[in-house]
């Protein structure tokens, strides 16, 4: 990466990303939650709307199943009760290389290509829908604007999905189903600024994988 490109990002990250999150957040916060639901699904016990976050995180169910390492995820299904103590007490690496669940696509996990399907998952492309095109784009399942306002995109002059975008789609995503009342760049063992950045040099080797996720955001 050329170095002027880079100090353009780390101005963006350093100056924008703390005040561009909190108002992300803020409009994704409850709603968000809904994105990580199979269709006709429900959160059970079920979550309120209010500000208190102690229900998300590894304190869910369900939402513990889409945070636990997807390599650790046959041993949460085969006994999710002592796995979820397991992550609560943080016996199961969750820092940024352990790669979650909601980060792949469904039903797609190879223990020997552990990229294949990584940062294809449905829940991330509705986050960048709400977030970068309209919230109403997730109801009608469209890109398409048919408002007479411009989308996010288009106003912020948006032509692709770039890896800039995956990444930091996928940080908001974690903090909003995370324990986290408030931004923070730190939540138990995630870093969510070195998830940030790994995620954007996976992106910047330029091989196959790469190109085939940004197809798939950009299809």
């Amino acid at each position: 990466m050329e170095a002027s490109k880079l100090r353009d990002i780390c101005g963006w990250i350093t100056t924008g990303m703390s005040n561009q999150c909190s108002t992300d957040l803020g409009l994704v916060k409850h709603v968000g939650l809904t994105y990580v639901l199979c269709d006709g699904e429900t959160f059970n016990p079920p979550i309120g709307k209010g500000e208190d976050k102690t229900t998300h995180g590894f304190n869910h169910p369900q939402i513990t199943h889409l945070l636990c390492p997807q390599k650790k995820l046959k041993s949460f299904d085969e006994d999710p009760d002592i796995i979820i103590v397991v992550l609560q007490e943080g016996l199961i690496k969750t820092s940024t290389c352990n790669w979650l669940t909601v980060f792949y696509a469904e039903g797609i996990y190879d223990p020997e290509n552990k990229l294949k399907g990584l940062f294809c998952s449905l829940p991330a492309f509705w986050f960048y829908m709400h977030l970068f095109i309209r919230p109403s784009a997730v109801v009608t399942n469209t890109i398409v604007s048919h408002s007479s306002k411009l989308s996010k995109n288009h106003g912020w002059g948006l032509t692709e999905v770039t890896l800039y975008i995956i990444a930091y789609v996928h940080v908001v995503m974690y903090f909003t189903l995370s324990t986290a009342p408030h931004w923070c760049a730190v939540i138990g063992q995630m870093d969510l600024n070195e998830l940030l950045w790994l995620i954007i040099e996976m992106f910047d080797s330029k091989d196959d994988w790469t190109h085939e996720t940004l197809a798939w955001w950009n299809a």
